[in-house]
C-alpha cells in the first residue's frame, strides 16, 4: 500500500487564512453514531476514553491539522505503516505532541503527503477548514488537483458533484468553521463514494486490503446494498441547559413560570429518571437528592403515595433501562440512550421466556396488585420481601435460572432474592388452559413489551428512562382536554383546582421543557405549555412535591421528601 501512495496523491495541507465563524453542524447524536461506526472500523480514535471506557470524541471541537492528517492516513489504510515509521522528523514543532505526532507527520512528509507550513514548522495545532479536509478526501478517492481534476477553492462544489455532500452543504461549509463531527460525517460519506474511474468505493478498497472485515463494514453501513450516505448541513445547536422566567396570558390573567430548557440532542446532555436508593418507599429531601446526584438541573417527577407509610410511585419509573415500578395507564415520558424524547400512554407488560420455550406475561412490576387474575413481578427494588395478600403461586428466579415454583398462601412474607426476582401468579392466572408450569432449572429471559401499539407511536426501543404523570396538557400541538383516571375529581389534581404544579413538555425544536409554577389550574397549565411552544406536555406531581433546581439555584423547594426525580447532566 505504501508503494502506491505517491500514485494516489501528493497531499499538501492547505489552510485558509480567512477567519471563519464557529461552528458547523456535526456534533449531533447522529454524528456521534457515525463516529462510533468509524471507531468500530479503526478509522477514528477519539481523544481517549472516559471513566466507563467509552471513547471521547469531542465532536464540537475544531479539528487541527494533525487531526486531519491522522484521519487521512487511516482512510488510506496505512495507519500501521505510519505508526511504525522511523523516518526522520524535520519539524521542530512536532515533538512529543501525542502518540501519533512524530511517526505520523514524519511518515506523511517522507511519503509526500505534506510539506508543512515551512521547512521546519508543521503547525500541528493549526485549525483545519472544510475545503482542506475535503481536498484530502478527494485525493484519497484518487482525484488529482495538480492534474486539474479539481481545485482547492472549488473542492466543496466538486465533492457535491460526485455525491459526497449536497450542494447546499457545499455552499454553507465554505463559510463555516469545520468541527470534528463534520470531519467524521464527511469521512463517513466519502467511504461510500467511488474512486475515480472505478466501480469500487473507498470502503471496498479498505476492506480489500484488510483495514476492516466485510462483516464490520456491513455492520457500520459502509458496505453492502444499503450502504451510502450523503453529507448534508444541519445547523448545530450547542446549547445544553438554560433557565428563564416567562410570563404568558392565560384564562384568568397572567401566569409566571420557571422554565428550564434542555437540549437533549447535544451529546454532552443526558436526562435521567432517578429513584431514591433505587428502592420503593425510600424518600429524601430534594436538596439532598440534587447535591448527591451532581445534576445540572432537576425537577420532581412521579406522583406517589405521599400520605402512606409505604411511599410507592404512581405510574411507571424506569431507571437505566430497568423498570423499578411499572403500572400502565398514565401518560409517560420516555428518553432513549441517545436523547430522543417520547411522550405517550404505553401499555407495558413484561414477557418471561424459559429455555424450554414456555412464556408468561407479567402485568405490572412492584405494584400492590395481588388478586387471582393477575401476575406481578417483584424485584429487589421493592425491598427484601413482599407480603402476599392472596393465595397464589410464586415463581422464583435467581441469576437468570428458575429455582422454585409452587403455591403460597395469603399472609406469607415472600423473600425477594437480591440476585433475581419473584413473580406473583394469581390462582386464576395459573389455572388457564394455556398456562404452563415453570420448570425448576430452566434459564429465564425477561423483556419489556407493549401489549398494543401506542397511538402516539411511543415505543420501548432504546428507552432507558421513564417517568409518568398526568393529566395530559398538550398533544400534537393542541390543547388536550382528556382527563386520565385520578384527575377528574375536585382535589388539587382536578381540572378546576389551583395548585403549585410541575410539568414536562417537548417543544417544536425537540427540546425538553421542565416547567414549575406556584399556582395554576389544569386549564391554565394547558394554555401555558402551548404558549411555551410545546407540541406535547403533561403534568408531573404538584402541590408540596414541586421542586426545581438549575445551575446552582433552587426555584422551587418541596414541602416534603420525594421518591422520584428527573435529572439533567451536562458533561464537560
Amino acid at each position: 500500500m505504501k508503494r502506491i501512495l505517491p500514485l494516489i496523491l501528493c497531499v499538501v495541507l492547505l489552510l485558509s487564512a480567512a477567519a471563519l465563524p464557529v461552528s458547523a453542524s456535526g456534533a449531533s447524536t447522529a454524528s456521534t453514531a457515525r463516529a462510533d461506526k468509524l471507531y468500530s472500523l479503526g478509522l477514528f480514535i477519539g481523544n481517549g476514553n472516559d471513566a466507563s471506557g467509552k471513547p471521547i470524541y469531542s465532536l464540537e471541537a475544531q479539528p487541527t491539522r494533525l487531526h486531519g492528517l491522522i484521519m487521512l492516513i487511516r482512510l488510506l489504510g496505512v495507519a500501521s505503516e505510519a505508526s511504525a515509521s522511523t523516518e526522520p522528523n524535520p519539524f521542530t514543532d512536532v515533538k512529543d505532541h501525542n502518540a501519533y505526532g512524530i511517526p505520523y507527520v514524519a511518515y506523511a512528509y517522507a511519503s509526500n503527503l505534506t510539506k508543512g507550513r515551512s521547512a521546519t514548522a508543521f503547525d500541528p495545532d493549526g485549525g483545519l477548514d472544510a475545503r482542506s479536509y475535503v481536498t484530502f478526501l478527494l485525493r484519497a478517492l484518487k482525484y488529482d488537483d495538480i492534474a486539474g481534476d479539481f481545485s482547492w477553492d472549488q473542492a466543496l462544489r466538486f465533492a457535491a458533484s460526485i455525491g459526497m455532500m449536497t450542494a447546499d452543504a457545499a455552499q454553507k461549509l465554505a463559510s463555516l468553521t469545520l468541527n470534528r463531527g463534520d470531519m467524521v460525517d464527511l469521512s463517513y460519506a466519502a467511504l461510500t463514494c467511488k474512486l475515480k474511474g472505478s466501480t469500487q468505493t473507498l470502503a471496498e478498497t479498505l476492506c480489500a486490503v484488510g483495514v476492516f472485515t466485510e462483516a464490520k463494514g456491513t455492520a457500520a453501513g459502509v458496505l453492502g446494498s444499503g450502504a451510502g450516505w450523503v453529507y448534508s448541513y444541519t445547523p448545530y445547536d450547542s446549547s445544553t441547559v438554560s433557565y428563564a422566567q416567562k410570563t404568558v396570558q392565560v384564562t384568568g390573567g397572567s401566569l409566571t413560570a420557571n422554565v428550564i430548557t434542555v437540549n437533549t440532542q447535544n451529546s454532552k446532555v443526558t436526562v435521567k429518571s432517578a429513584m431514591v436508593d433505587n428502592k420503593m418507599g425510600h424518600t429524601a429531601p430534594f436538596s439532598s437528592i440534587v447535591e448527591g446526584s451532581g445534576a445540572a438541573a432537576a425537577v420532581n417527577a412521579n406522583y406517589f403515595e405521599s400520605y402512606e407509610a409505604f411511599k410507592i410511585p404512581i405510574g411507571s419509573v424506569m431507571v437505566d433501562g430497568e423498570y423499578l415500578y411499572c403500572d400502565s395507564g398514565l401518560t409517560s415520558l420516555g428518553i432513549t440512550a441517545d436523547g430522543e424524547l417520547r411522550i405517550g400512554r404505553p401499555s407495558v407488560f413484561t414477557r418471561l421466556t424459559s429455555s424450554s420455550g414456555s412464556r408468561w406475561a407479567v402485568y405490572s412490576i412492584n405494584t400492590s396488585a395481588q388478586h387471582s387474575s393477575v401476575s406481578t413481578l417483584y424485584t429487589p427494588a421493592y425491598g427484601p420481601s413482599v407480603a402476599i395478600s392472596s393465595d397464589c403461586s410464586i415463581l422464583t428466579v435467581r441469576k437468570g435460572v428458575i429455582t422454585a415454583f409452587g403455591p403460597v398462601a395469603a399472609g406469607t412474607e415472600q423473600t425477594i432474592p437480591a440476585d433475581g426476582y419473584v413473580v406473583f401468579m394469581g390462582s386464576d392466572f395459573a389455572s388457564t388452559a394455556w398456562f404452563r408450569a415453570p420448570q425448576v432449572g430452566d434459564s429465564m429471559t425477561m423483556e419489556y413489551y407493549l401489549t398494543k401499539e401506542d397511538p402516539e407511536c411511543f415505543t420501548l426501543d432504546n428507552v432507558v428512562s421513564v417517568v409518568s404523570g398526568g393529566p395530559r396538557l398538550v398533544t400534537d400541538g393542541a390543547i388536550d382536554t382528556y382527563m386520565e383516571y385520578n384527575f377528574s375529581d375536585t382535589s388539587r389534581f382536578g381540572p378546576t383546582a389551583a395548585s403549585s404544579r410541575t410539568a414536562v413538555g417537548i417543544n417544536g425544536e425537540g427540546k425538553l421543557l421542565l416547567v414549575s409554577v406556584s399556582r395554576a389550574t389544569i386549564q391554565q397549565m394547558r394554555e401555558l405549555m402551548l404558549a411555551l411552544g410545546c407540541v406535547d406536555a403533561f403534568c408531573l406531581d404538584g402541590g408540596a412535591s414541586c421542586g426545581m433546581y438549575c445551575n446552582g439555584k433552587y426555584y422551587s423547594t418541596p414541602g416534603r421528601e420525594l421518591t422520584t426525580t428527573l435529572q439533567v447532566f451536562v458533561a464537560p
